[in-house]
Formats: C-alpha cells, sequence, structure tokens
C-alpha cells in the first residue's frame, strides 16, 4: 500500500503521523512539498507562537456554504475534540497551554510544533521529498499516478494536503484548484478569507493607528456580519482581528458583484448623545482651543484628524465657533466612519481561504465519496474557522482521520 501525501505542512505531516500510528509501514509513505522545506505556514501562526486550537471548539466558530457542512462539523469535533488535541500533541512531547482559550505550545514559540512534527516523520521513516510539486494526478486500475517533476509515479492512496496557498507559502504557478478539476472533482472558488479588507480611500489618513471598534459590514442586501475588537488601519485597507472575522463576507459578496461597505463604530462605550455632550463640555472649557485639541482627548490624533476630514470641518478651527450641527456631523463619523470595500487583500496577505471542495463530496473519512483512494483535508475542504486556531484545529483533525482512514 502506497501513500502519496500532498503538502507537507500541518495537515499532510499530521497525515502521515497517522497513518504510521495506524499500522502503515514507513516505506510505503511519501510526502510531495512544493516549497524547499516544510511547514513554513506552521511558523508564522500565532505571531510565531503557533496558535494550535480553541477550548471553546463549537461549530459556530466555522463557516461553510455546504449543506453537509454542519453535519461533518459535528461528527469532526466528536471524533476529535479538545481534549484529544492535547493529548495528540503531547504524544509528539509537546505540552500545551491556554490564552484565553487559545491554545498555544507551553513555549509559545511555532518552531516548537514543526520540529516535534517533523522529528516524528523522521523518526517514523517517512520520506519527505522537497521542491517536489505534484502537476498532475490520473485514474490508473485501482491505483493513481502522480507526475512529479515531469516523471510519474504510482499511488494506491493520495491525501491531497497542500491548501491553496494562503499566505503566499505556495510557489508560484502552483495551482492545486486545477489538480483537483482534473480529477473531475467540483471546486467551489478560494476566495481569501481572515485578511485585511481595500478601501476605495486613496490614503487613509489614520494609517498606522490601532483603536478599539466596531466594525459592520453591509450590501446592498443589509447587514453581513459584525464583529468587536481592536481595530487597525493602513493606507487603503481596515484591518485587524474583528475586521478578519468578517472579511469572507465581503469577498463572497465582492465575488458576485455586490457593493460592499463597512461602518465603524470607534466608541462603543458611549451613544451620540453622550459623545456630543463631551465634545460640548470640553469646547466650553477651552473655547480658545482648536477642534482637533478637543478630540484628542477623545481619539488617538490621527482617526481625529480622519473624522474632521469626513465631516468637512478644518482641524484648526476654535472650539467656541464649532455649531451644534458641526458636532452632530463629527460624533456620526465616530460612530459611523463609514468605508466602502473595493476588494479583500489578496491571498498572500490571508490567513486562510473561504471555499473549496464541497463537504458534501467527502465521507466521514475524509476520502471523496466517487473516489475513496482521494482525500482531501485542511484548507481545501469547503469550510473555514474564525481566528483562534480554528483553521489549525481542521488542519489537525481532518489529517488524522485521513491518514488513519488511508491505512485501511
Amino acid at each position: 500500500m502506497k501513500i502519496a501525501i500532498i503538502g507537507c505542512g500541518a495537515s499532510g505531516m499530521t497525515a502521515a503521523i497517522s497513518a504510521i500510528r495506524n499500522g502503515a509501514g514507513s516505506e510505503s509513505i511519501t510526502i510531495y512539498e512544493a516549497c524547499d522545506r516544510p511547514g513554513r505556514k506552521i511558523l508564522a501562526t500565532g505571531n510565531g507562537r503557533c496558535n494550535l486550537g480553541n477550548e471553546c471548539l463549537e461549530k459556530s466558530s466555522f463557516y461553510t456554504s455546504d449543506g453537509n457542512g454542519d453535519e461533518f462539523l459535528s461528527y469532526l469535533i466528536h471524533t476529535f475534540s479538545v481534549d484529544d488535541l492535547k493529548k495528540f500533541f503531547e504524544s509528539l512531547g509537546v505540552i500545551t497551554c491556554s490564552k484565553n482559550g487559545y491554545m498555544y505550545p507551553r513555549s509559545m514559540q511555532a518552531s516548537t510544533v514543526l520540529n516535534a512534527l517533523i522529528r516524528e516523520c523522521n523518526d517514523a521513516g517517512v520520506c519527505i521529498r522537497y521542491s517536489s510539486p505534484v502537476s498532475d494526478i490520473k485514474r490508473s486500475g485501482k491505483g493513481l499516478i502522480l507526475t512529479v517533476g515531469g516523471k510519474e509515479e504510482r499511488a494506491d492512496r493520495v491525501i491531497v494536503a497542500s491548501g491553496f496557498g494562503s499566505g503566499g507559502f505556495l510557489p508560484k504557478g502552483t495551482d492545486v484548484t486545477e489538480l483537483l478539476k482534473g480529477l473531475g472533482i467540483h471546486v467551489k472558488k478560494p476566495l481569501p478569507a481572515l485578511c485585511g479588507l481595500k478601501t476605495s480611500d486613496k490614503k487613509i489618513t489614520a494609517a498606522g493607528v490601532r483603536a478599539a471598534g466596531k466594525v459592520t459590514l453591509f450590501s446592498e442586501d443589509g447587514i453581513l456580519g459584525f464583529d468587536e475588537g481592536e481595530i487597525q488601519f493602513t493606507k487603503e485597507t481596515v484591518s485587524g482581528i474583528p475586521v478578519f472575522q468578517i472579511s469572507r463576507l465581503a469577498s463572497v459578496n465582492l465575488s458576485k458583484g455586490k457593493r460592499v461597505y463597512a461602518l465603524l463604530d470607534m466608541m462603543t462605550e458611549r451613544s451620540y448623545g453622550e459623545i456630543v455632550s463631551v465634545i460640548r463640555r470640553i469646547a466650553s472649557m477651552y473655547p480658545e482651543r482648536s477642534v482637533l485639541s478637543v478630540l484628542e482627548g477623545i481619539l488617538n490624533n490621527k482617526l481625529a484628524m480622519l473624522v474632521l476630514e469626513r465631516s468637512q470641518i478644518p482641524a484648526e478651527k476654535k472650539a467656541s465657533d464649532l455649531k451644534d450641527v458641526q458636532a452632530e456631523k463629527i460624533v456620526h463619523n465616530i460612530k459611523e466612519l463609514r468605508f466602502e470595500i473595493t476588494a479583500a487583500e489578496a491571498f498572500e496577505k490571508a490567513q486562510t481561504m473561504c471555499g473549496g471542495v464541497p463537504v458534501g463530496e467527502i465521507d466521514k473519512n475524509c476520502s471523496l465519496k466517487s473516489d475513496e483512494n482521494i482525500f482531501i483535508t485542511g484548507e481545501l475542504l469547503d469550510i473555514d474557522g474564525k481566528c483562534g486556531g480554528y483553521n489549525l484545529y481542521l488542519a489537525w483533525a481532518t489529517g488524522l482521520i485521513a491518514g488513519r482512514s488511508a491505512v485501511k
């Protein structure tokens, strides 16, 4: 039994380890990695600390557009729980810890996780071939033929665990979508998720600012979603975790040709009336100061400049000259700072992708219903999780299941 695994990342190495532990001979497993080294994306996760998973493991933490997604997620969470995740890493010699429910290696180093996975594969004798992209897969009798570097190689089972290249960790020219379509597998167009959103502004005045707030995403159909936390601004994007959490909704709607915009509430703890009162009180206390100096006691300086710019009020205007209607306009732009969203950031900057192989096309073993010799895992499935370790959980869980099932 020869098992070919495409991708030496989280899901691919986990699949190899699972296959070995379930009886596969080490000489029967080959991992084909398109890059010149393994697990580059693992090193980048969790800001270099590797957010392994989350102690709050619920279906609501994942998105899927497939009607079969909920059933599969229920099975996945039941089969591979938080405790199972901890035990798996302990079996690799990696102790985990929790920070606000986010799971990390206790060392707080992503390299700890990557090194443990590589050691386990190497100790088991798994063959890992770097700079070896698979360009084609064909069915041949009861087996499969892979084209690697222009040469054909046979396999009995293939586990496709490469991901679509979110984060820019696949070499340019690698097209996993075409590889899957060549096998007759339906693939819902992969789109960037967990990423910043580009705006129509040529340059955002508040670039470089990080501030607490709430972001609500709209399309012509109404509210798409919302989230709250630290919002970040760059020259051309709104970003930060709350934006990441709902960015896939922007990607999907923009791909359908719909207009999308975001409303940012940059002072969630106070109402419109309360903020107006604060501005009026400070202005009356310091009538000779500029309007900008009044707002500097409320907002970050750059953010205050952006609010005044949107309100069409000169920053140097004297506080004593600020009219009530102008104060209300300022508050409107604090509570409803609007950005037209033109695109999601490129997939090279996205933490994951939405879209992929519909869950309805695989069984609970992660093998295709149309071909039990081909397994699909991780990012390639039409399931994507929120920030907080959910996408890595998906990689570990589906890799373990696919590796175990490929041996049967």
